[in-house]
């Protein structure tokens, strides 16, 4: 068990002493073995004044030592001033609540690494979160930072580390298809940035540094995107295609029938374009989650495909509980069929073995429809998106958008709709109009401000 000591502070000579009290100091050509011996070097002192001790011309002459945290620590120099300077740093640090133990900023980012990742599975993250993280540790920052001494990772060398990923095409493991030369892409650098600005600010918190090097990185632009968003007729061309793709499909005859119909599926696609729910959140979805008759569909799990894991079952991605309305009577009697007379614990639209659908095996079906329809890019996510843009050019509310999509902050749903609000201007100048012509023709004029 280890002894905590008092804080105090203080440079010695490791090199001499002062006399004790009645003892007997001989000068070196008389002194025997064991013998107190003064010193006679004139650039160390007053000849005569100062005792040797058995360090004496070994080593560096000046210590500074210092207690903090209950610990005791020194560290020393070859002359008096540096260790003195030195001194006073550690102490204003210890002031200050920045100090960190030179021992402890000896350990790895690696151990750090680890043991950061361990408190965040204990924090009940999801675990696609945890999974994320492990893959960008593995793949990007460990491979450069796991065995460097935390003492050693300087502001510095992060931010040259963080621009040679966004421009340096060796920092790619595999080359893009189009054979551009470019490093990482700014989404990617600055999801690394986050994690490894995470695992420091925690060796901040743990005492391993005094500050988080990688604080005010200079990182490169997110370029914002205008994500596709599809028209009502659209919705409905690619829902009847995406039905069709299904009959196309071929089907091995030694397996059991798929325990989704064609029209389910289309079913589906209405149903994300018309919800805003996630692919997870949807196919998370039982039968006894949609009220037909009340018109809602209640949200409150979502399935995640994770890495060596399969699916996992979990919450929503905010933890939110959310009550989500079925917009149109077409959807309603849509759904109405694909619940009748089933079990209301079963998936609402199951895989081809009745278990969750695979984001795989609706991409097989949806691929298709959207091929066969000329439209590029377009994607599930693509049919939230949709949902999303059809609620605010309908009632033009950000907040209704951002209820409907499940977005913990109406923040977020501007942020990502912003370019579909400049309407907004075209409604309130017509709005401004219309009340300065009543003014007009009271015969009133307009109040001044």
């Amino acid at each position: 068990m280890s002894t905590r000591r008092n804080a105090r502070a203080g440079v010695e000579d490791r090199w001499h002493r002062p006399a004790r009290k009645n003892e007997l100091v001989h000068y070196p050509a008389d002194a025997g073995p064991g013998d107190a011996i003064w010193c006679m070097d004139p650039k160390h002192g007053q000849v005569g004044s100062l005792v040797c001790t058995g360090r004496h011309g070994h080593g560096q002459r000046w210590q500074a030592r210092w207690v903090a945290e209950g610990q005791e620590r020194s560290k020393s120099f070859a002359k008096k001033a540096d260790a003195d300077r030195h001194l006073r740093c550690v102490v204003a640090d210890v002031e200050t609540g920045t100090y960190a133990d030179p021992l402890r900023t000896a350990v790895t980012f690696g151990t750090v690494a680890e043991s950061w990742l361990r408190t965040k599975a204990a924090s009940n993250r999801a675990p696609k979160t945890i999974a994320g993280y492990r893959g960008l540790l593995d793949v990007v920052i460990l491979p450069k930072w796991q065995d460097e001494r935390l003492r050693d990772i300087t502001h510095e060398r992060l931010q040259n580390w963080i621009s040679w990923l966004a421009t340096d095409p060796a920092a790619r493991k595999h080359k893009k298809k189009d054979n551009e030369a470019v490093g990482l892409s700014p989404a990617r650098v600055i999801q690394t940035h986050q994690v490894l600005s995470q695992v420091l600010s925690y060796a901040r918190r743990a005492k391993y540094v005094a500050t988080n090097a990688a604080d005010d990185i200079e990182l490169p632009s997110k370029p914002q995107s205008k994500d596709l968003a599809l028209t009502h007729d659209q919705v409905h061309r690619l829902a009847e295609e995406t039905a069709e793709a299904e009959l196309a499909v071929r089907h091995r005859a030694d397996t059991a029938p798929v325990k989704i119909s064609p029209a389910a599926l289309g079913t589906m696609v209405r149903f994300l374009a018309y919800t805003g729910l996630r692919f997870g959140e949807c196919v998370a979805l039982r039968v006894g989650d949609v009220d037909v008759a009340k018109r809602r569909v209640l949200v409150e799990k979502s399935i995640t495909q994770v890495r060596g894991q399969g699916r996992l079952e979990g919450g929503t991605k905010t933890h939110q509980r959310r009550s989500v309305p079925i917009l149109t009577t077409a959807l309603a009697n849509e759904l109405k069929n694909v619940t009748r007379d089933r079990n209301a614990a079963e998936f609402l639209f199951p895989g081809p073995d009745g278990e969750a659908m695979s984001v795989g095996w609706f991409r097989v079906r949806f691929d298709r429809a959207t091929a066969a329809l000329g439209l590029t890019g377009v994607t599930p996510n693509t049919l939230r998106h949709t949902a999303g843009s059809l609620a605010i050019s309908e009632v033009g509310s950000v907040v209704v958008a951002s209820k409907l999509l499940g977005h913990r902050n109406v923040s977020t749903t501007v942020n990502v709709y912003s370019h579909m609000l400049d309407g907004d201007w075209e409604k309130l100048s017509a709005a401004m109009d219309s009340a300065a012509i009543k003014v007009a023709t009271a015969g009133q004029s307009p109040e001044r401000f």
